[in-house]
């Protein structure tokens, strides 16, 4: 189901945003075929009938081009200033390498590190580059370029408070960084598998300062930059001397947004794109059984790592009528999450009552309001007393399926006294009007994260800002509570306690209402057969990586079929 804006894991600091994940420590060599298996019985290059989709078979097949349909747009390639969404993680993923990845297990790794390990007190952590790593520009991945593209980060009105809690990190020598934190974080790894730890070239850091213009990508990674033309497309082609030995075996790949999702999955039966990405239900159904003969369909209806990508309204709570909380329980009282689900998550949907799914160590009864009409318009009726008709905008992108969600919505909620009028942004609006405030209720999908600690940044009272200043708490929910047990699941070395916390924080938010849950976001990638290893990364020591990261894949393995 699309929900109408991508801000995922994915958002433009992560699937969430910075500093949480699982300890990771060391690497090992890097291994260039590992996870492709070779089989003696097939051609070169031939798809073994039966394999598991996105996973390659055969001998990998050298050279091509590829082209892969997205949902959105980026507004450009600077982590420090740019707005990146599940799209933007795909076009980092094919320029840029991370400092820090996720691993099939859920753990962290080291990536352009080599190793990351911490003090007895878990409040400095010492990493490690791997030597001999160039950028495309040809100047060489050091501690010191490292270190500059921390102080961008870090002095960035976007950027700079998810990397808050780091006081300072000094350069001991060319290869080694240390981080020395204002309080303990045993999870600070995986803040660095996020935006703020994707590394670019210290002369497209000088370019930016030098221009204020959103400079060229210079990158570690298995592609280079090679043409943006802004809502058509993207072209990457083959890095020749990409430190990841015999990668990648594509010689180009273009990523083109298409952001109404019938004509993306007809563009891919057309053959006009060799796969799609997708944020709705219906292209898992589709590509399904009989309507999928011919194409390989990944998805994250089971598998996710940690916390899964969350469909639901974000309401402002620094605007008329959404300020007041009688409006906001009215609001969750009149949407009827059964009933959407049955029409938008195509028979995948399962009850949401907050952050956590049940089965989750973090899940609790949070007593998120019902669907209760009834006691909706007694809500109403008590508000209109005193202020007259609340009447409210409902924003969302303009893509046929969101459009239908946010007119259903619009319904449920005038049957219960509501003036509700509907407002369609492009994608790079949207997210501007979250980060200032200017909106009053809206369609998203955001925090999955395979540790909650990631998405601190989008619940902390520490990014609310006023209306109008950039402020990554975007609800501007200010709930002294919520910050205390964020600030006791950060820090604490104890599994008990950091549950509780979590737990705390989702039943705090089922009091304050900022959100109204609609469904767990289901993503997918379909690809032609021909498309191999599109879900299947290792990681530079060798081992599995995460495969199909809420809609975010790795180019760096993927090669075509004869």
């Amino acid at each position: 189901m699309t929900s109408g804006n991508e801000i995922s894991r994915r958002s433009f600091l992560s699937r969430s945003a910075v500093a949480g994940g699982a300890v990771a420590l060391g690497a090992g060599a890097s291994s260039v075929l590992a996870g492709c298996s070779s089989s003696p019985s097939a051609s070169p290059g031939t798809p073994t009938s039966g394999s598991k989709p996105g996973v390659g078979t055969g001998t990998p097949v050298r050279g091509g081009s590829l082209t892969m349909a997205t949902v959105s747009e980026i507004d450009g390639f600077y982590p420090p200033a740019n707005h990146w969404d599940t799209t933007g993680f795909l076009y980092a993923n094919a320029v840029y390498d991370p400092l820090m990845a996720v691993a099939a297990d859920g753990t962290i790794k080291p990536y352009l590190a080599q190793s990351m390990t911490a003090n007895s007190t878990f409040d400095t952590w010492t990493m490690t580059l791997r030597p001999g790593i160039k950028f495309n520009d040809g100047s060489s991945l050091t501690s010191a370029v490292v270190k500059a593209n921390f102080d961008a980060l870090k002095a960035s009105i976007l950027t700079g408070v998810a990397l808050k809690q780091v006081v300072s990190v000094t350069t001991p020598d060319d290869m080694t960084l240390v981080y020395h934190l204002e309080a303990p974080n045993p999870n600070f790894p995986a803040g660095l598998t996020t935006q703020v730890g994707y590394v670019v070239g210290e002369a497209m850091i000088q370019a930016s300062s030098n221009s204020g213009k959103a400079p060229t990508p210079i990158g570690t990674g298995p592609f280079m930059y090679a043409s943006w033309q802004q809502n058509d497309h993207f072209t990457a082609t083959k890095n020749p001397n990409y430190w990841r030995s015999g990668l990648p075996y594509l010689d180009q790949i273009t990523f083109k947004p298409i952001p109404d999702t019938v004509q993306r999955e007809s563009t891919l039966r057309s053959g006009g794109v060799d796969m799609i990405q997708s944020a709705d239900a219906n292209t898992i159904s589709r590509f399904s059984g009989s309507g999928g003969s011919g194409y390989q369909l990944v998805d994250t209806v089971t598998g996710v790592i940690g916390q899964p990508t969350l469909t639901y309204l974000l309401l402002n709570m620094l605007k008329p009528p959404t300020d007041d909380l009688r409006v906001r329980q009215a609001l969750a009282k009149a949407t009827d999450q059964a009933q959407i689900q049955k029409i938008f998550a195509a028979g995948y949907g399962k009850p949401v009552n907050g952050l956590f799914l049940s089965g989750s160590p973090y899940y609790s009864s949070t007593g998120f309001p019902g669907f209760d009409p009834a006691g909706a318009r007694s809500l109403v009726n008590e508000y209109k007393a005193q202020h007259g008709t609340p009447s409210l905008q409902l924003t969302t992108i303009p893509d046929p399926t969101a459009i239908k969600l946010v007119q259903i919505v619009q319904q449920m909620w005038q049957q219960v006294g509501f003036n509700v009028s509907v407002n369609e942004v492009q994608q790079a609006t949207i997210i501007s009007d979250f980060v200032t405030g200017s909106y009053q209720a809206a369609t998203v999908y955001q925090f999955g994260a395979v540790n909650p600690d990631l998405n601190y940044v989008w619940w902390s009272t520490t990014t609310v800002s006023p209306l109008g200043q950039i402020g990554l708490n975007f609800p501007r929910n200010s709930d002294p509570q919520i910050e205390t047990a964020l600030l006791t699941g950060r820090h604490t070395t104890d599994n008990a306690t950091r549950i509780a916390a979590y737990q705390t924080v989702n039943e705090r938010l089922a009091k304050d209402l900022p959100y109204i849950w609609i469904v767990q976001q289901f993503f997918s990638e379909v690809a032609q057969d021909r498309v191999q290893n599109f879900a299947n990364p290792t990681l530079p020591d060798g081992s599995p990586g995460y495969a199909f990261d809420e809609g975010i894949i790795k180019p760096t393995q993927i090669w075509l079929a004869g």
